[in-house]
Protein backbone atom coordinates (compact mmCIF):
# COMPACT_ATOMS: atom_id res chain seq x y z
CA UNK A 1 0.00 0.00 0.00
CA UNK A 2 1.04 3.16 -0.91
CA UNK A 3 0.06 6.84 -2.08
CA UNK A 4 -0.85 5.38 -5.58
CA UNK A 5 -3.55 3.16 -4.26
CA UNK A 6 -5.48 5.29 -1.77
CA UNK A 7 -9.10 4.00 -1.24
CA UNK A 8 -11.63 7.15 -2.20
CA UNK A 9 -14.21 7.18 0.01
CA UNK A 10 -14.97 11.15 -0.30
CA UNK A 11 -18.11 11.97 -2.65
CA UNK A 12 -15.76 12.63 -5.69
CA UNK A 13 -13.40 12.37 -7.28
CA UNK A 14 -14.44 8.61 -7.03
CA UNK A 15 -12.88 5.56 -8.14
CA UNK A 16 -12.98 4.55 -11.65
CA UNK A 17 -13.35 1.85 -13.31
CA UNK A 18 -10.24 0.27 -15.47
CA UNK A 19 -12.38 0.28 -18.34
CA UNK A 20 -12.30 3.93 -18.77
CA UNK A 21 -8.84 4.75 -17.72
CA UNK A 22 -8.03 2.23 -20.84
CA UNK A 23 -10.86 4.10 -22.89
CA UNK A 24 -8.85 7.58 -22.21
CA UNK A 25 -6.08 5.90 -23.12
CA UNK A 26 -6.71 5.34 -26.99
CA UNK A 27 -5.12 7.97 -29.44
CA UNK A 28 -6.30 11.53 -29.70
CA UNK A 29 -8.41 11.67 -32.71
CA UNK A 30 -10.12 14.85 -34.69
CA UNK A 31 -13.23 16.14 -32.82
CA UNK A 32 -14.39 17.01 -36.84
CA UNK A 33 -15.45 13.63 -37.57
CA UNK A 34 -17.91 10.81 -38.73
CA UNK A 35 -16.30 8.80 -35.81
CA UNK A 36 -16.53 11.40 -33.12
CA UNK A 37 -19.86 12.46 -34.11
CA UNK A 38 -20.96 8.71 -33.70
CA UNK A 39 -19.74 8.31 -30.14
CA UNK A 40 -21.27 11.75 -29.23
CA UNK A 41 -24.66 10.49 -30.38
CA UNK A 42 -24.32 7.40 -28.73
CA UNK A 43 -23.51 8.91 -25.86
CA UNK A 44 -26.01 11.14 -25.65
CA UNK A 45 -28.67 8.34 -26.46
CA UNK A 46 -27.06 6.47 -23.26
CA UNK A 47 -27.08 9.53 -21.20
CA UNK A 48 -30.52 10.29 -21.48
CA UNK A 49 -31.88 6.81 -20.35
CA UNK A 50 -29.53 7.43 -17.35
CA UNK A 51 -30.99 10.67 -16.89
CA UNK A 52 -34.80 9.33 -17.12
CA UNK A 53 -35.49 12.02 -20.05
CA UNK A 54 -36.23 12.80 -23.70
CA UNK A 55 -35.43 16.16 -23.06
CA UNK A 56 -32.26 17.69 -24.92
CA UNK A 57 -29.39 17.16 -23.25
CA UNK A 58 -25.68 18.49 -24.02
CA UNK A 59 -22.40 16.98 -21.99
CA UNK A 60 -19.72 20.54 -21.78
CA UNK A 61 -16.06 20.08 -21.13
CA UNK A 62 -16.44 21.64 -17.27
CA UNK A 63 -17.16 20.48 -13.67
CA UNK A 64 -20.84 20.27 -12.99
CA UNK A 65 -20.75 23.73 -11.74
CA UNK A 66 -20.54 24.56 -15.34
CA UNK A 67 -23.76 23.42 -16.23
CA UNK A 68 -25.00 24.92 -13.02
CA UNK A 69 -23.55 28.35 -14.84
CA UNK A 70 -25.39 27.64 -17.67
CA UNK A 71 -28.62 27.05 -16.59
CA UNK A 72 -28.97 30.46 -14.89
CA UNK A 73 -27.15 32.14 -17.22
CA UNK A 74 -29.45 31.28 -20.16
CA UNK A 75 -32.49 31.36 -18.28
CA UNK A 76 -32.16 34.65 -15.74
CA UNK A 77 -32.14 37.65 -16.97
CA UNK A 78 -31.36 41.21 -14.49
CA UNK A 79 -34.54 41.85 -12.00
CA UNK A 80 -35.75 37.79 -12.55
CA UNK A 81 -36.99 36.63 -9.34
CA UNK A 82 -35.74 33.32 -8.41
CA UNK A 83 -36.53 31.22 -5.50
CA UNK A 84 -33.22 28.79 -4.20
CA UNK A 85 -34.17 26.36 -2.05
CA UNK A 86 -30.53 26.46 0.51
CA UNK A 87 -29.80 23.85 3.11
CA UNK A 88 -26.58 23.06 2.47
CA UNK A 89 -23.45 24.38 0.44
CA UNK A 90 -24.52 23.44 -2.98
CA UNK A 91 -27.74 24.57 -2.56
CA UNK A 92 -26.01 28.25 -1.95
CA UNK A 93 -24.11 27.80 -5.08
CA UNK A 94 -27.59 28.45 -7.08
CA UNK A 95 -28.27 31.20 -5.13
CA UNK A 96 -24.64 33.00 -5.85
CA UNK A 97 -24.72 31.87 -9.48
CA UNK A 98 -27.97 33.43 -9.43
CA UNK A 99 -26.69 36.86 -8.02
CA UNK A 100 -23.69 36.57 -10.03
CA UNK A 101 -25.59 37.03 -13.05
CA UNK A 102 -28.24 39.65 -11.64
CA UNK A 103 -31.10 37.81 -10.65
CA UNK A 104 -32.58 38.27 -7.04
CA UNK A 105 -32.06 35.96 -5.30
CA UNK A 106 -35.07 34.44 -2.33
CA UNK A 107 -33.96 31.98 -0.34
CA UNK A 108 -36.10 28.88 0.87
CA UNK A 109 -34.14 28.52 4.22
CA UNK A 110 -33.51 24.73 5.57
CA UNK A 111 -31.85 24.29 8.85
CA UNK A 112 -28.38 22.13 7.68
CA UNK A 113 -29.12 17.99 8.22
CA UNK A 114 -33.12 18.22 6.89
CA UNK A 115 -34.93 18.35 4.11
CA UNK A 116 -36.77 21.34 2.82
CA UNK A 117 -40.69 21.33 3.72
CA UNK A 118 -42.67 21.77 0.85
CA UNK A 119 -44.99 23.77 2.42
CA UNK A 120 -42.50 26.40 2.97
CA UNK A 121 -41.65 26.84 -0.78
CA UNK A 122 -45.69 27.40 -1.20
CA UNK A 123 -45.35 29.78 1.63
CA UNK A 124 -42.50 31.69 -0.35
CA UNK A 125 -44.15 31.07 -3.54
CA UNK A 126 -47.32 32.61 -2.49
CA UNK A 127 -45.10 35.73 -0.74
CA UNK A 128 -43.61 36.31 -3.97
CA UNK A 129 -46.01 36.27 -7.30
CA UNK A 130 -43.16 37.34 -9.74
CA UNK A 131 -41.01 34.40 -9.06
CA UNK A 132 -40.06 32.41 -12.28
CA UNK A 133 -37.63 29.67 -11.55
CA UNK A 134 -36.90 27.51 -8.62
CA UNK A 135 -33.41 26.01 -7.83
CA UNK A 136 -32.76 23.25 -5.75
CA UNK A 137 -30.25 20.63 -5.20
CA UNK A 138 -31.73 17.20 -5.06
CA UNK A 139 -28.96 15.39 -2.99
CA UNK A 140 -27.45 17.77 -0.90
CA UNK A 141 -23.49 16.13 -0.58
CA UNK A 142 -22.67 18.94 2.20
CA UNK A 143 -25.14 17.59 4.72
CA UNK A 144 -25.82 13.88 3.29
CA UNK A 145 -29.66 14.97 2.34
CA UNK A 146 -31.69 14.00 0.14
CA UNK A 147 -34.41 16.23 -0.72
CA UNK A 148 -38.19 15.50 -1.73
CA UNK A 149 -37.47 16.03 -5.54
CA UNK A 150 -41.11 14.47 -6.76
CA UNK A 151 -42.94 16.90 -4.73
CA UNK A 152 -40.76 20.19 -5.29
CA UNK A 153 -41.90 19.11 -8.92
CA UNK A 154 -45.52 18.71 -8.06
CA UNK A 155 -45.06 22.28 -6.80
CA UNK A 156 -43.07 23.75 -9.84
CA UNK A 157 -46.01 22.79 -12.20
CA UNK A 158 -48.50 23.83 -9.94
CA UNK A 159 -47.55 27.45 -9.65
CA UNK A 160 -46.22 27.22 -13.36
CA UNK A 161 -42.61 28.18 -12.46
CA UNK A 162 -39.52 26.85 -14.21
CA UNK A 163 -37.36 24.16 -12.13
CA UNK A 164 -33.95 23.93 -11.99
CA UNK A 165 -32.56 20.91 -10.30
CA UNK A 166 -28.66 19.57 -9.36
CA UNK A 167 -28.77 16.40 -9.32
CA UNK A 168 -24.91 16.13 -9.49
CA UNK A 169 -24.80 13.44 -6.85
CA UNK A 170 -27.83 11.26 -7.54
CA UNK A 171 -27.97 10.83 -11.19
CA UNK A 172 -26.58 7.45 -11.74
CA UNK A 173 -26.63 5.84 -8.26
CA UNK A 174 -30.45 6.98 -6.96
CA UNK A 175 -33.81 8.05 -8.57
CA UNK A 176 -33.76 11.07 -10.60
CA UNK A 177 -36.56 10.83 -12.91
CA UNK A 178 -36.45 14.11 -14.68
CA UNK A 179 -39.45 14.10 -17.24
CA UNK A 180 -41.60 12.44 -15.07
CA UNK A 181 -40.99 15.05 -12.08
CA UNK A 182 -41.09 17.81 -14.21
CA UNK A 183 -37.87 18.70 -13.83
CA UNK A 184 -36.74 21.58 -16.77
CA UNK A 185 -33.47 21.85 -16.34
CA UNK A 186 -31.31 18.97 -14.55
CA UNK A 187 -27.67 19.12 -13.98
CA UNK A 188 -24.85 16.83 -13.37
CA UNK A 189 -21.20 16.13 -13.65
CA UNK A 190 -18.97 13.53 -14.41
CA UNK A 191 -16.55 12.97 -10.53
CA UNK A 192 -19.72 11.59 -9.20
CA UNK A 193 -22.20 8.84 -9.61
CA UNK A 194 -20.84 8.05 -13.46
CA UNK A 195 -17.73 7.09 -12.27
CA UNK A 196 -15.65 9.29 -14.54
CA UNK A 197 -12.69 11.77 -13.69
CA UNK A 198 -14.01 15.28 -13.23
CA UNK A 199 -14.28 17.24 -16.23
CA UNK A 200 -17.42 17.28 -17.90
CA UNK A 201 -20.90 18.99 -16.81
CA UNK A 202 -24.55 17.74 -18.44
CA UNK A 203 -26.86 19.22 -18.75
CA UNK A 204 -31.00 18.51 -19.55
CA UNK A 205 -33.29 21.33 -21.04
CA UNK A 206 -36.91 20.66 -21.64
CA UNK A 207 -38.89 22.64 -24.04
CA UNK A 208 -40.40 25.23 -21.58
CA UNK A 209 -36.95 26.19 -20.67
CA UNK A 210 -36.38 26.07 -24.60
CA UNK A 211 -39.27 29.27 -24.83
CA UNK A 212 -37.27 31.10 -22.35
CA UNK A 213 -34.14 30.51 -23.61
CA UNK A 214 -34.95 31.59 -27.46
CA UNK A 215 -36.86 34.52 -26.43
CA UNK A 216 -33.49 36.00 -24.96
CA UNK A 217 -31.33 38.39 -26.79
CA UNK A 218 -28.52 39.04 -24.21
CA UNK A 219 -27.59 35.33 -22.99
CA UNK A 220 -24.28 37.14 -21.02
CA UNK A 221 -22.55 33.35 -21.77
CA UNK A 222 -20.63 32.96 -24.73
CA UNK A 223 -19.07 28.89 -23.90
CA UNK A 224 -21.82 28.23 -22.12
CA UNK A 225 -24.92 29.80 -24.48
CA UNK A 226 -26.96 26.63 -24.48
CA UNK A 227 -28.49 28.04 -28.20
CA UNK A 228 -24.90 27.45 -29.90
CA UNK A 229 -25.47 23.78 -28.23
CA UNK A 230 -28.53 22.68 -29.90
CA UNK A 231 -27.95 24.75 -33.08
CA UNK A 232 -24.55 22.04 -33.40
CA UNK A 233 -26.50 19.27 -31.91
CA UNK A 234 -28.78 18.49 -35.15
CA UNK A 235 -25.14 16.94 -36.45
CA UNK A 236 -23.53 15.94 -33.06
CA UNK A 237 -20.73 18.78 -34.30
CA UNK A 238 -19.51 20.41 -30.64
CA UNK A 239 -19.97 23.93 -31.04
CA UNK A 240 -15.90 23.67 -29.12
CA UNK A 241 -12.92 21.59 -28.87
CA UNK A 242 -14.03 18.66 -26.59
CA UNK A 243 -12.07 17.26 -24.11
CA UNK A 244 -11.46 14.36 -25.91
CA UNK A 245 -10.26 11.52 -23.19
CA UNK A 246 -13.16 12.50 -21.36
CA UNK A 247 -15.55 11.72 -23.85
CA UNK A 248 -14.29 8.67 -24.93
CA UNK A 249 -14.24 7.85 -21.20
CA UNK A 250 -17.77 8.89 -21.20
CA UNK A 251 -19.12 6.73 -23.59
CA UNK A 252 -17.74 3.71 -21.72
CA UNK A 253 -19.23 4.72 -18.25
CA UNK A 254 -22.34 5.35 -19.57
CA UNK A 255 -22.09 1.87 -21.27
CA UNK A 256 -21.10 0.18 -17.85
CA UNK A 257 -24.21 2.06 -16.02
CA UNK A 258 -26.54 1.19 -18.80
CA UNK A 259 -25.36 -2.34 -18.92
CA UNK A 260 -25.66 -2.81 -15.08
CA UNK A 261 -29.16 -1.81 -15.42
CA UNK A 262 -30.96 1.36 -13.64
CA UNK A 263 -32.85 -0.30 -11.24
CA UNK A 264 -29.96 -2.81 -10.55
CA UNK A 265 -27.75 0.05 -9.44
CA UNK A 266 -29.72 2.29 -7.54
CA UNK A 267 -30.83 -0.90 -5.07
CA UNK A 268 -26.80 -1.22 -4.98
CA UNK A 269 -26.54 2.20 -4.20
CA UNK A 270 -29.17 2.16 -1.56
CA UNK A 271 -27.43 -1.06 -0.43
CA UNK A 272 -24.21 0.41 0.52
CA UNK A 273 -25.67 3.36 1.99
CA UNK A 274 -28.21 1.48 3.94
CA UNK A 275 -25.21 -0.89 5.52
CA UNK A 276 -22.39 2.26 5.86
CA UNK A 277 -25.19 4.30 8.19
CA UNK A 278 -25.80 1.00 10.27
CA UNK A 279 -22.35 0.13 10.91
CA UNK A 280 -22.00 3.58 11.72
CA UNK A 281 -24.39 3.79 14.30
CA UNK A 282 -23.23 0.65 16.07
CA UNK A 283 -19.95 2.11 16.23
CA UNK A 284 -21.46 4.83 18.32
CA UNK A 285 -21.43 7.52 15.69
CA UNK A 286 -24.87 9.82 15.16
CA UNK A 287 -25.74 10.78 11.22
CA UNK A 288 -26.05 14.39 10.50
CA UNK A 289 -29.34 13.82 8.41
CA UNK A 290 -32.40 13.22 9.34
CA UNK A 291 -32.70 9.35 8.75
CA UNK A 292 -35.75 9.90 6.49
CA UNK A 293 -33.93 11.57 4.51
CA UNK A 294 -30.53 10.23 4.71
CA UNK A 295 -28.61 10.48 1.16
CA UNK A 296 -28.24 6.78 -0.46
CA UNK A 297 -24.46 7.86 -2.24
CA UNK A 298 -22.79 9.86 0.92
CA UNK A 299 -23.20 9.68 4.67
CA UNK A 300 -22.50 12.81 6.82
CA UNK A 301 -21.93 11.50 10.38
CA UNK A 302 -21.63 13.91 13.40
CA UNK A 303 -17.89 13.77 15.36
CA UNK A 304 -17.99 12.03 18.52
CA UNK A 305 -17.41 14.67 21.73
CA UNK A 306 -13.57 14.52 21.96
CA UNK A 307 -12.82 13.49 18.23
CA UNK A 308 -10.49 15.52 16.15
CA UNK A 309 -11.57 16.31 12.50
CA UNK A 310 -8.08 16.70 11.55
CA UNK A 311 -6.12 13.74 13.77
CA UNK A 312 -9.10 11.01 12.66
CA UNK A 313 -8.76 12.02 9.00
CA UNK A 314 -5.13 11.95 9.01
CA UNK A 315 -4.94 8.43 10.78
CA UNK A 316 -7.51 7.22 7.93
CA UNK A 317 -5.49 8.64 5.50
CA UNK A 318 -2.40 6.79 6.93
CA UNK A 319 -4.64 3.18 6.29
CA UNK A 320 -4.86 4.36 2.67
CA UNK A 321 -8.53 5.27 3.22
CA UNK A 322 -9.35 8.99 2.00
CA UNK A 323 -12.42 10.22 3.49
CA UNK A 324 -14.03 13.64 3.90
CA UNK A 325 -14.24 16.63 6.44
CA UNK A 326 -17.35 19.05 6.64
CA UNK A 327 -17.75 22.15 4.56
CA UNK A 328 -18.91 25.33 5.52
CA UNK A 329 -20.42 25.65 8.84
CA UNK A 330 -20.35 21.76 9.84
CA UNK A 331 -16.68 21.99 8.91
CA UNK A 332 -14.62 20.25 11.83
CA UNK A 333 -18.55 18.65 13.42
CA UNK A 334 -19.06 16.12 10.84
CA UNK A 335 -16.66 13.91 8.08
CA UNK A 336 -18.65 12.24 5.25
CA UNK A 337 -18.01 8.65 3.63
CA UNK A 338 -19.24 8.07 0.13
CA UNK A 339 -20.94 5.00 -1.67
CA UNK A 340 -21.09 5.63 -5.13
CA UNK A 341 -20.11 4.84 -8.37
CA UNK A 342 -17.74 1.14 -7.70
CA UNK A 343 -18.85 0.53 -4.45
CA UNK A 344 -19.89 -2.89 -2.80
CA UNK A 345 -19.67 -4.78 0.51
CA UNK A 346 -15.46 -5.17 0.08
CA UNK A 347 -15.47 -0.67 0.19
CA UNK A 348 -18.15 -0.26 3.02
CA UNK A 349 -16.79 -3.29 5.21
CA UNK A 350 -13.26 -2.14 4.82
CA UNK A 351 -13.87 1.64 5.53
CA UNK A 352 -15.88 0.69 8.97
CA UNK A 353 -13.07 -1.85 10.00
CA UNK A 354 -10.68 0.76 9.63
CA UNK A 355 -12.55 3.04 10.97
CA UNK A 356 -13.34 1.40 14.21
CA UNK A 357 -9.04 0.71 14.22
CA UNK A 358 -8.82 4.41 13.72
CA UNK A 359 -11.01 5.13 16.40
CA UNK A 360 -9.14 2.37 18.91
CA UNK A 361 -5.93 3.85 18.44
CA UNK A 362 -7.15 7.41 19.04
CA UNK A 363 -8.05 6.27 22.53
CA UNK A 364 -11.30 5.48 22.15
CA UNK A 365 -13.40 2.76 23.92
CA UNK A 366 -15.33 0.88 21.20
CA UNK A 367 -16.10 -2.13 20.01
CA UNK A 368 -13.96 -3.60 17.47
CA UNK A 369 -16.44 -5.72 14.66
CA UNK A 370 -19.64 -3.67 15.80
CA UNK A 371 -20.21 -1.14 13.03
CA UNK A 372 -18.65 -4.31 10.75
CA UNK A 373 -20.92 -6.98 11.94
CA UNK A 374 -24.07 -4.52 11.93
CA UNK A 375 -22.78 -4.12 7.70
CA UNK A 376 -22.64 -7.52 7.31
CA UNK A 377 -26.13 -8.17 8.35
CA UNK A 378 -27.29 -5.73 5.84
CA UNK A 379 -25.61 -7.46 3.05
Amino acid sequence: MDDKNILLMIPGPVPVHPRIYLAMSRPIYGHRTKEFRELLEESIEMLKKICRTQNDMFIFSGSGTSAMDSAIANLVSKGDEVLNIMGGKFAERWGEITQTYGGKSIPVNVEWGTAVNPDDVIASLEANPNIKIITFTHNETSTGVLHPAEEIGKIAKEYDKLLLVDGITSVGGDYCETDKWGFDILVTGSQKCLGLPPGLGMIAVSQRAWEVIERRTDTPSYYLNLKKYKESSKKFDPPFTPALPLFYAAKEAFQLIVDEGYENRVKRHRLCAKATQEGMKQIGFELFANEKYASNTVSAVKYMDGLDDAAFRKTMLRHKVLIAGGQGKIKGKVFRVAHMNLCSEREVLLTLALIELTLKELGFDVKLGAGVAAAQKIF
